[in-house]
């Protein structure tokens, strides 16, 4: 990408949410849909940031070296993530620098995203709460080498706040990942359940209303003081 289009890029970005700023970021080669909301955002040396219908990228996120950043349908990415890869991965490896957001899947706000060896984030899943980070690439010490490797959090999961997930890493889906986890790689595939703990381990299964919801995220509040559940409170 040319020194100038990236410029163009950064500006066109900065704009708020309108159809012309959709219009305009097509234009540049971003394939944005017309219902799509792109606010406010700073992006710079990103190939491609693809928007499906009716997904929404919130403001003040910072967006760098990347290949590829897909929301998908009435998927959401919400406010002030940092979202970044380093540019050597980017180069080297043809399915890295990139997240994936997939249908109705959501990635609230305050979160580090490190996507050197690719996050993808599936249907209908989360990271909620706040201060979880995504580490894809490390140091190998026993090589001395630096690699990165793709993390994966499955269809219908949820990771909750202040979580910690390490390159190769991989949620099964409709699991939890407790508050506060860390999550590594595993030499074998994952039993779906409820993972918690430094390093996670299944403390069960779990099992809920949301992990059946037909919507991104859910309106309906809980009042504990008077039992009373109040339906579309957003």
């Amino acid at each position: 990408m040319s020194g100038l289009k990236s410029s163009m890029l950064t500006l066109v970005w900065l704009l708020p949410a309108s159809r012309p700023k959709n219009r305009m970021l097509c234009a540049l080669g971003h394939p944005v849909h017309p219902t799509a909301t792109a606010r406010s955002n700073l992006v710079r040396h990103v190939a491609v940031i693809s928007l499906g219908a009716h997904s929404r990228i919130a403001r003040w996120n910072l967006i760098r070296n990347l290949r590829l950043l897909e929301i998908a349908a009435h998927a959401t990415v919400g406010r002030l993530n940092v979202i970044s890869a380093h540019p050597v991965f980017a180069r080297l490896y043809p399915d890295g620098a990139s997240l994936t957001v997939a249908e109705h899947a959501y990635v609230t706000s305050r979160h580090h995203l490190d996507c050197s060896g690719s996050i993808t984030v599936g249907a209908f899943a989360s990271i909620a709460g706040h201060s979880s980070s995504v580490l894809t690439h490390s140091i190998d010490l026993r090589k001395d080498v630096q690699s990165a490797y793709p993390v994966v959090i499955g269809e219908r999961s949820f990771v909750g706040a202040g979580c910690t997930i390490l390159g190769g890493a991989e949620l099964p889906p409709r699991s939890v990942l407790g508050a506060g986890s860390v999550l590594t790689r595993s030499g074998s595939p994952r039993e779906p359940g409820l993972w918690a703990g430094a390093p996670a381990t299944n403390r069960g299964p779990v099992d809920g209303r949301w992990f059946g919801r037909l919507k991104t995220g859910t309106n309906r509040v809980f009042i504990p003081a008077t039992g009373e559940t109040i339906d579309e409170a957003f």
